[in-house]
């Protein structure tokens, strides 16, 4: 089971409610999670305005009724 999940929000849009998306992916350590968080940065500095990409790193933390389940936070 991964330690951490690197989390990516993309928001895209000018208008008044921009859309966003978030992605999770599963990582072992905490330095893995922290390196790969620097390849999603957005490189076209002009699409700024437009386009935002952040990323985070965030511990897991999972309940065993729902490890049981097949859910994990």
């Amino acid at each position: 089971m991964s330690e951490f999940v690197l989390v990516i929000l993309v928001t895209m849009g000018l208008g008044k409610e921009p859309s966003s998306f978030e992605i999770r992916l599963p990582k072992e350590t905490y330095k893995k999670c922290m390196e790969d968080s620097k390849t999603y940065k957005f490189p076209y500095k002009e699409l700024h305005k437009v386009i935002s990409v952040k990323t985070r790193c965030e511990k897991v933390i999972s309940n065993p009724k729902q490890l049981n389940n097949g859910k994990s936070i």
